[in-house]
């Protein structure tokens, strides 16, 4: 029981202790007219290049999409204060006009000796609101003059805010052309498939590095016998041919080789290999005679010269 109301007093204090932090920080977040009063006082330059200098974020999509909303609502609230200034040359127009008239009331009133004069002047803008049946001394009249010269002071500061808005409308929209072009870039098949062959290309050099690398651990660390392999012929081939085939690759991958011609030279990297892997012919021997001799019994054979017949002897007459 002590726990459980413990735990439920500990979570009271944190919500009361929170409420008054979430009403701060949406109390202090940017209104439309704070960003509005920055549009017009502060000139922007274009902050694409630096928001994506990294080449990953240049491919961020959310990235990308959200700058693009916020230069958008930029756009959108740039192009509506500048709705509020179509009245700046107008307005200076017609006060220039009233300094001049009231000129001619006081040069009236002058040369006639007269102590007031009427005339009528509206601007709104500048809280000045005098009709003509209204009577005005020398002195309210200059007064007047000088109320017009804080007005023209006035539309003069607002005109310097158009131009303001106007310079970083630019920006902004120079900072949506880069971002829309940065997400058409993204999307076109041939950026794709740049970054594709740049990736292949890094990790087939790797590749061979790393064979080369093997190779000559190998032939520097092992025994002689290996070394003298990798040394003959067959050891060059074998490492000649893989490096061959990389390349070849690495230059189909690059559109270097097309291919028909991709594969005709593979198949006679194949043909070569097969030609060179079959079987030698297995040669026969000649069968020489042998002469055989037996140990125990020597058996020779001689062939009698033929026995040439003796004449009989002649008998004696004795």
């Amino acid at each position: 029981m002590k726990k459980t109301n413990l735990f439920l007093l500990v979570l009271f204090v944190s919500v009361f202790t929170m409420l008054p932090v979430t009403h701060y920080a949406q109390d202090n977040l940017p209104s439309k007219d704070d960003i509005q009063e920055d549009f017009k006082n502060d000139t922007l330059t274009s902050d694409f290049a630096k928001v994506f200098s990294a080449n990953e974020d240049k491919t961020n999509f959310k990235k990308l999409r959200s700058y693009l909303q916020r230069k958008q609502n930029a756009i959108e609230l740039i192009q509506a204060e500048m709705a509020y200034y179509s009245d700046i040359q107008r307005n200076l127009t017609a006060i220039s006009d009233k300094d001049r008239e009231i000129d001619a009331v006081l040069e009236n009133m002058k040369t006639n000796t007269l102590t007031e004069g009427s005339i009528d002047v509206y601007f709104p803008n500048c809280n000045i609101n005098i009709y003509s049946t209204q009577k005005l001394s020398i002195q309210h009249l200059k007064d007047l003059k000088n109320s017009l010269k804080s007005c023209i002071d006035s539309e003069k500061k607002r005109e310097a805010q158009y131009e303001c808005l106007k310079s970083n409308l630019k920006e902004v929209k120079k900072d949506v052309a880069l971002c829309q072009d940065q997400i058409d870039s993204a999307l076109a098949p041939e950026y794709q498939n740049q970054e594709f062959r740049k990736t292949i290309s890094i990790g087939f050099a790797c590749l061979l590095g790393g064979l080369l690398a093997i190779f000559v651990v190998v032939v520097f660390r092992s025994p002689k016998n290996i070394a003298d392999y990798f040394f003959s012929d067959t050891g060059l081939q074998f490492v000649t041919i893989f490096v061959l085939i990389i390349a070849i690759i690495l230059f189909g991958i690059l559109g270097v080789l097309e291919g028909k011609e991709l594969a005709a030279i593979l198949a006679g990297i194949s043909g070569f290999i097969l030609g060179k892997s079959r079987p030698a012919p297995v040669v026969v021997p000649a069968v020489t005679p042998v002469a055989t001799t037996v140990a125990s019994t020597t058996v020779s054979t001689v062939t009698p010269a033929p026995v040439k017949p003796v004449p009989p002897a002649p008998e004696s007459n004795d």
